[in-house]
C-alpha cells in the first residue's frame, strides 16, 4: 500500500489517538465472570471528562506500510464486546473435541520445552505455571470469540522478570484483515503458516508496559497467540523486562505440538491437578524448601497405592503462604484425589487427648498433634499433623469413586519426620 505523498499521513488519526478501557470483574463461589468494554475517549477538546481509569496506546498512523500486507485497513473505532464463563477444573468439553487432559499435557510439555534455556519459570500455583487449563463455557456460549485454553507463567531471565502468555483455539473466522496499529509485520511461512507480530506498549492510569505479541494462523485451523510483557506478578523481587523477543515468540506459537491437530504420544499424562484454594495463614514458603519436601514425599512408600503421577512436586496455592500438591490415585477401587498440604506458623489445636479415629485428635509424645476426621457423604478422610515447629501438613483423601484411601497411609505421609522446616 502506498504512502502518498500528503503531509498529513504520518500524523496520527484523530478518531483513534487516546482509548479508554474499563474492566469489571466478579467471581462468585466456582463461577467466574469477566465483562470488559472498550470506549472511545473523545479529544480534550470534546466536553466528556477524561475517564479515571484510562487506557492509552501509541498513535496510529495512517495511511501506513506493513511488512507482509498487501492491503492495510483504517485503525477501527471503538467497539464494545463481552464475554461471560463459567469456570471449571475439568478438561473433558464436549463443546470442544480436539481438547482433554493429555491434549493439555502435551502442549504443555510442548511450550515448556521450547522456551529459551536461560528462561526459568516462576515459582508459582499450577495455574500460573506455564500449564495449559480447560477451556471455559461452551461452543454457543462462546461463538463470538471461540474457545481457548491459556497457559500463564511469570518468566525469569538473568536478573529480569517478566510475564508470559499463550492461548490456541480452533478458528471460528477467516484470517483478519492487516489493521494499522495493531500489528508491525505479518510474515508468511513455506507450510501455508502466517504469523501476526507487534511490538508496542499500553498505558493505564499512566503507568506504562511494554508487550510484544505473535499470533499464528497454523493451516489445520489451529490459532496460537503469545504475549510477553514486562509486567511479572507482584513478588518477583526484579527488575523489569520483557521476557522474550519475538523472534522467540514466533518459535512458540508455530511450534507443531501445540497445533489442535497433533497427536497426543501414548501414555501421556493430564497436567497436574489444581490445589483448591487455601487460606491458611503463615510465612511464604520459598522454592528451596519446597525442594527439601519434594525430595521427601518422592521416597515416601506407599505400598499397594498406584499414583497419575509421583508426590514430590509442590507449589504454592493459591490463597496464604502455603504449597501444595494434588494427584489421582488410580488404585482400583480406590479411585480418588490426594492433595497435600504444608503450611508454617500454625498454631497447635488446643483439643483434649484422644487415640480414636473418625474426628478424633491425639497428642504424640513430642507434643505433635494428629486430627483425623472422615465425612462419609463426600466420602472423604483428613489427616492433619501439626508440629511444634508450627509446620503442619495436612494430607486428604477425596472425589472418591468407592472408598478413600485409609488414615493410615494418609499418616504415612503427614508423620514423616522430613516435612519439617530445615534449620
Amino acid at each position: 500500500m502506498e504512502n502518498g505523498d500528503d503531509n498529513d499521513a504520518a500524523q496520527p488519526s484523530p478518531a483513534v489517538n487516546r482509548w479508554t478501557v474499563g474492566l469489571t470483574c466478579a467471581a462468585i463461589a466456582a463461577t467466574g465472570y469477566l465483562i470488559a468494554w472498550l470506549v472511545h475517549e473523545p479529544e480534550p477538546s470534546e466536553p466528556t471528562a477524561r475517564a479515571e481509569n484510562s487506557y492509552v496506546t501509541p498513535p496510529v498512523a495512517f495511511p501506513v506500510q506493513i511488512p507482509g500486507c498487501d492491503v492495510v485497513e483504517p485503525p477501527r473505532e471503538g467497539q464494545t464486546f463481552g464475554m461471560v464463563h463459567s469456570v471449571t477444573y475439568e478438561y473433558d468439553n464436549p463443546s470442544y473435541p480436539w481438547f482433554s487432559g493429555p491434549k493439555a499435557g502435551a502442549m504443555t510439555q510442548a511450550l515448556q520445552d521450547g522456551l529459551p534455556g536461560d528462561v526459568e519459570i516462576a515459582f508459582a500455583p499450577v495455574t500460573r505455571s506455564l500449564v495449559f487449563q480447560p477451556i471455559l463455557g461452551d461452543a454457543t456460549q462462546n461463538k463470538e470469540f471461540g474457545g481457548w485454553t491459556s497457559a500463564n507463567a511469570t518468566l525469569l531471565r538473568g536478573d529480569r522478570a517478566g510475564a508470559l502468555s499463550v492461548t490456541v483455539r480452533q478458528a471460528t473466522k477467516p484470517i483478519p484483515p492487516c489493521v494499522a496499529g495493531e500489528l508491525d509485520e505479518r510474515r508468511h511461512l513455506p507450510d501455508g503458516t502466517i504469523v501476526d507480530t507487534d511490538d508496542t506498549w499500553y498505558e493505564i492510569n499512566g503507568v506504562r508496559t511494554l508487550t510484544r505479541d505473535a499470533t499464528a494462523y497454523l493451516p489445520d485451523g489451529s490459532v496460537a497467540h503469545a504475549n510477553a510483557t514486562d509486567q511479572p506478578a507482584e513478588g518477583s523481587g526484579r527488575p523489569r523486562a520483557v521476557p522474550l523477543a519475538i523472534d522467540e515468540l514466533v518459535a512458540l506459537v508455530t511450534d507443531p505440538e501445540l497445533r489442535i491437530s497433533a497427536p497426543v504420544p501414548p501414555g501421556t499424562s493430564s497436567p497436574p491437578e489444581v490445589c483448591l484454594p487455601f487460606s491458611k495463614s503463615g510465612a511464604v514458603i520459598d522454592q528451596a524448601q519446597a525442594r527439601r519436601w519434594d525430595a521427601v514425599l518422592a521416597q515416601i512408600p506407599l505400598d499397594g497405592v498406584t499414583l497419575d503421577r509421583p508426590l514430590g512436586t509442590l507449589l504454592p496455592g493459591h490463597r496464604g503462604g502455603g504449597v501444595c500438591q494434588a494427584v489421582r490415585v488410580t488404585t482400583p477401587g480406590r479411585q480418588s484425589r490426594l492433595a497435600i498440604v504444608i503450611s508454617t506458623e500454625q498454631p497447635l489445636p488446643q483439643e483434649p487427648d484422644t487415640s480414636s479415629y473418625g474426628g478424633a485428635t491425639r497428642r504424640l509424645p513430642d507434643g505433635t498433634v494428629v486430627e483425623s476426621s472422615e465425612l462419609g457423604s463426600s466420602p472423604s478422610r483428613t489427616v492433619t499433623v501439626t508440629r511444634r515447629s508450627g509446620v503442619q501438613i495436612q494430607v486428604s483423601s477425596t472425589d472418591a469413586a468407592d472408598e478413600p484411601l485409609p488414615f493410615a497411609v494418609l499418616e504415612e505421609i503427614a508423620l514423616n519426620p522430613g516435612l519439617e522446616v530445615s534449620r
